[in-house]
């Protein structure tokens, strides 16, 4: 069969681009649909990002259609198809074989769109479409229960969530991010296998912990999880009812400060930070957060600027009550921390007037300048003539500090001052 893959042209949408490989293999006498949440996405009224298709095709007969097509997952059927700058993730119609480290099948069987269907996690996600027409094939009944915002795992409950644990936490995303409710069954079910999420790859907890947090619907999303028992296996934690009073009035605590990340990495670091501080505190425990902090490090895999920025928020809100009785230097040392937004933030939580005063302070401050240049360094008191030694860091601390209140305002001045301190 000669090859059928596209010539480079202008770039297409991911659905174009999804839309003209399933036509090929409608020409090929194949049926081909878009699958799982694209489908969903659009009949949410949502923008999906990614088309994933669903084919009665097999993968040899996907490879010869598409010679250049990547597998990705070929012992699933999957297989990555790239198309005018865009790539599309197709798969065969399939039926799973036993679960058995509640994560993937052991093997699988040939499947149709039936199978393939009710092979999913839950009824939302279920639905097919025909790209040429725009027809639902929704053998689940998924677009009722869109229409009637409830969220449904396929078949039975304890199934489906015992095949991939991951899916409790999951069933939690999609009720929040989507306003959902989750049918009784299906609850009950999260309910009875909460506990089993504690088996689930640790990487996999923390990346769905990320995507909640990082979405708008991020505090129903922690609500969920502590009302559905998810919490102490989720966190590695055990922890008693809370009422998450910190994470919830952070829905109305976001205060117009300025935003100190410097890219969209970082500020999702900050905002990751902010909530897993509210929720930190808001779980009770004798334990000092110190050592939280290692334990949640652990049970969500929290990269190394994670972790920091979650130890630099908790400890400054032990820092940030004490804000009428620092020094402008304090203050300024205080403020120019990459996590002071996220501290006073959740501070607010607690002492909105305190936090109010110590925004109109920060204006203030910000108006001086919150963290100059130093005017000396190591090698200007080398260059003075002074030893290298521990009392450099006491000296060049002490003459920031002038700096910072204001009492010296240039380099001669911070010179002198650090002559001075070399003598006492």
């Amino acid at each position: 069969m000669p090859d059928a893959n596209f010539s480079s042209g202008p770039s297409l949408s991911a659905r174009e681009a999804a839309a003209e490989i399933a036509a090929k293999f409608s020409a090929a006498g194949f049926t081909a649909y878009f699958a799982g949440g694209c489908v969903r996405d659009e009949l949410l009224n949502l923008s999906p990002t990614d088309y994933d298709i669903a084919t009665s095709a097999t993968t040899e007969q996907i490879r010869a259609i598409f010679p250049k097509a990547r597998g990705v997952g070929e012992s699933f059927g999957v297989i990555l198809v790239h198309h005018k700058g865009r790539v599309v993730e197709v798969a065969s119609f399939r039926a799973d074989g036993r679960y058995v480290d509640g994560r993937r099948p052991e093997d699988i069987q040939v499947g149709d769109e039936i199978t393939d269907a009710n092979r999913r996690d839950f009824t939302i996600n279920g639905i097919f479409m025909d790209p040429a027409t725009g027809k639902l094939i929704d053998h689940v009944r998924g677009k009722q229960d869109l229409e009637t915002k409830t969220l449904r795992a396929i078949n039975d409950p304890d199934a489906r969530l015992s095949e991939d644990r991951l899916r409790l936490l999951r069933a939690v995303r999609f009720a929040a991010r989507f306003e959902l409710t989750i049918e009784p069954k299906t609850m009950a079910a999260i309910r009875a296998h909460a506990n089993e999420l504690r088996g689930v790859s640790r990487e996999r907890v923390g990346q769905e912990l990320r995507r909640m947090i990082a979405h708008a619907s991020r505090v129903k999303s922690i609500a969920l999880i502590e009302s559905l028992g998810l919490a102490s296996s989720a966190l590695l934690e055990i922890a008693p009812p809370t009422s998450l009073r910190r994470v919830r009035a952070l829905e109305q605590a976001w205060l117009p400060s300025p935003i100190l990340a410097h890219n969209a990495h970082e500020i999702s670091t900050q905002l990751l930070a902010t909530f897993l501080s509210a929720w930190l505190l808001d779980r009770q425990s004798t334990l000092p957060w110190q050592e939280r902090v290692s334990q949640w490090t652990s049970a969500l895999v929290l990269s190394n600027k994670e972790r920091d920025a979650l130890t630099s928020t908790l400890f400054l809100l032990t820092r940030v009550p004490e804000w009428p009785a620092l020094s402008k230097a304090q203050r300024k040392r205080t403020a120019a921390n990459p996590s002071f937004h996220a501290a006073l933030r959740v501070h607010s939580t607690d002492a909105p007037e305190l936090a109010q005063r110590i925004l109109r302070d920060y204006a203030q401050l910000e108006l001086e300048g919150i963290a100059p240049t130093p005017f000396l360094c190591g090698d200007d008191l080398l260059a003075m003539g002074l030893r290298a030694g521990p009392e450099f860091r006491v000296i060049l601390d002490a003459v920031y500090d002038a700096q910072l209140e204001g009492s010296i305002g240039s380099k001669k001045a911070a010179t002198d001052l650090a002559r001075q301190l070399s003598r006492t």
